[in-house]
């Protein structure tokens, strides 16, 4: 399992090369297996870091080649300019593509964005889903009256006072601040 989150305006967490390190270095730290197909890339190009695109992808492709089932989560996707997202969205979406036609379920992607046109289109043939704040409502309630009452017992708060905190917390977690 790989994971990347990107970060807008952070060169380091927002370019396509970025995304590409991420997760191969990812993948590799969980899979030892795949250490000389990384360590013939480095030999073949000489850069200790990753710095081309082309190279960036045959590596990734090579290493999921290796691997029987990979999930990779791309976390952020709106963070990075439209035309990375597109870069990411294409590769992926080919990865996705080539890996299932040979073994089907080898490969799985979830990329969590907000909904942005040029993200939902080239992802109109992918499973979907939409997740609004009141999806999980109680879940965090709960969460945060369980705090709450830590919080409560620690600082010897009035059950007032901790209704008050629980209401502020649950307002932020609406998007109300």
């Amino acid at each position: 399992m790989g994971w990347f989150y990107c970060k807008f305006g952070n060169n380091d967490k927002s370019t396509f090369l970025a995304v590409l390190r991420g997760v191969i270095g990812q993948l590799v730290k969980a899979n030892g297996q795949l250490s000389p197909h990384v360590l013939a890339a480095k030999n073949t190009t000489g850069d200790l870091k990753l710095i081309s695109h082309k190279v960036g992808k045959n590596l990734l492709a090579a290493c999921l080649q290796v691997l029987e089932k990979t999930c990779i989560i791309i976390d952020g996707l709106d963070e990075c300019d439209k035309d990375v997202r597109g870069e990411i969205i294409s590769l992926f979406v080919r990865l996705v593509k080539d890996r299932n036609d040979a073994i089907h379920g080898s490969l799985r992607i979830l990329f969590v964005s907000t909904d942005e046109a040029d993200i939902r289109k080239p992802l109109s043939k992918a499973v979907c889903l939409t997740l609004k704040g009141t999806d999980n409502f109680s879940e965090m309630q709960d969460y945060a009256r369980t705090w709450g009452k830590r919080i409560q017992d620690l600082h010897t708060l009035t059950d007032q006072k901790t209704e008050e905190i629980v209401g502020e917390v649950m307002k932020r977690a609406d998007g109300k601040h």
